[in-house]
C-alpha cells in the first residue's frame, strides 16, 4: 500500500475532481492507505474540497490546510508548494508515498506490478536540468555529494520513501542546529535555489550513497505534461499522451488558457477515452474557469 499527497490551490479545483475521478478508475483495491489534500490556499477553500469526488476512496481522504504546519510563510506559492509536500510526506505512515499535483491525472492503472521490483520503485534515474544547476551545486555542497542524477522522474508523479524523507529532516535540523521549515524557506530562494525532489534526491545519493539502492533503473512508464512555455509543442506533446506508456497526463493551468479550442477538445476527448470523464463540454467549460496568473 502506498499514501497520495496532492497540494493544491483555489483556482485548481476543477483538476482536483479530475484528479479524484482518475484515480478511483485507475488504482488497485486495497493499493491506497491513505489520500491527503494540502490546501496552499487560504483555510477556507478546504470547504470546496468534496470528498465524494473520490468515489469508492472518499473514506481514505483528508484534506489538510497548510497552516497545520504552524509556521509563517515568507516564500511564494510555488516555493511553499514545495515545502508543503516534505512535510506533508514525512507524515506519511506507509513506507512510500507518491506525490501529485492537482493536474495530474491518471489514465492508465497505476499496478503493483507496475510501478515495484522487490520492493523498489520502477524509475529511472534522470540527468540534472540545466535550469537547476544552482540547485545541484548547493545540494552537493549541503550533503558533500557528488550529485549528478536526480530520481526519476524530476517531477510528478514522484515517489518518496517516508522514512528517509523524515531522516533528512531530521538530518538537516541536527547538523545545521536550524528549524528544518526556516531551512527550505531560505534555501529555496537565491542564491541557492533547491527544489523539494532535488534535496530529496540529494539527500537518498548521502545517505543510501546510490539512487538504485531504493529505485530500479526500469521504468515502463511515462508522465507526460505540457508547460505554459510548451504550447506551441501542443500537437507533438498530445501525441505522446496518447502513448500506452502514459501513465499520467497534465496540462497546466497557464498552459490551458493559451490552447486553442480545438486543443482543449482534443485534451476533454482524450481524458473521455480513458474513462476519467463523460461529458467533453462539461469539462471543457469548466476548466476554462480556471486561471492562475
Amino acid at each position: 500500500m502506498i499514501d497520495l499527497v496532492t497540494v493544491v490551490y483555489r483556482p485548481e479545483m476543477p483538476f482536483l475532481e479530475l484528479q479524484a475521478k482518475s484515480i478511483e478508475t485507475y488504482f488497485e483495491d486495497s493499493f491506497i492507505n491513505s489520500i491527503t489534500v494540502v490546501v496552499n490556499d487560504d483555510d477556507s477553500v478546504c470547504d470546496l474540497i468534496d470528498k465524494s469526488w473520490w468515489g469508492k476512496y472518499k473514506h481514505l481522504v483528508t484534506i489538510v490546510p497548510y497552516s497545520v504546519y504552524r509556521y509563517t510563510c515568507r516564500i511564494d506559492g510555488w516555493e511553499n508548494q514545495q515545502l508543503c509536500k516534505l512535510l506533508s510526506v514525512s507524515r506519511c505512515s506507509m513506507p512510500w508515498a507518491m506525490v501529485l499535483d492537482a493536474k495530474t491525472l491518471f489514465v492508465k492503472p497505476y499496478t503493483q506490478e507496475l510501478m515495484f521490483s522487490q520492493n523498489k520503485v520502477n524509475a529511472r534515474p534522470i540527468e540534472i536540468f540545466p535550469e537547476f544547476v544552482e540547485a545541484k551545486e548547493s545540494i552537493e555542497n549541503l550533503f558533500n555529494i557528488k550529485f549528478d542524477k536526480a530520481v526519476g522522474p524530476g517531477g510528478v508523479p514522484f515517489m518518496m520513501n517516508t522514512q528517509v524523507t523524515r531522516d533528512m529532516i531530521n538530518y538537516i535540523e541536527s547538523e545545521f542546529e536550524t528549524d528544518f521549515i526556516d531551512f527550505f524557506q531560505t534555501k529555496c530562494r537565491y542564491p541557492y535555489l533547491i527544489t523539494e525532489f532535488y534535496l530529496y534526491s540529494g539527500y537518498v545519493i548521502f545517505k543510501c550513497e546510490d539512487i538504485l539502492h531504493l529505485y530500479t533503473d526500469e521504468q515502463n512508464w511515462e508522465c507526460v505534461n505540457i508547460s505554459d512555455s510548451q504550447v506551441d509543442e501542443f500537437d507533438k506533446i498530445f501525441r505522446e499522451m496518447r502513448l500506452f506508456k502514459t501513465l499520467t497526463v497534465s496540462i497546466h493551468a497557464r498552459a490551458w488558457n493559451l490552447l486553442s479550442y480545438e486543443q482543449k477538445l482534443s485534451y476533454c476527448q482524450l481524458l473521455k477515452f480513458k474513462k476519467v470523464i463523460n461529458d467533453t463540454e462539461h469539462t471543457l467549460n469548466k476548466l476554462n474557469t480556471v486561471v492562475i496568473n
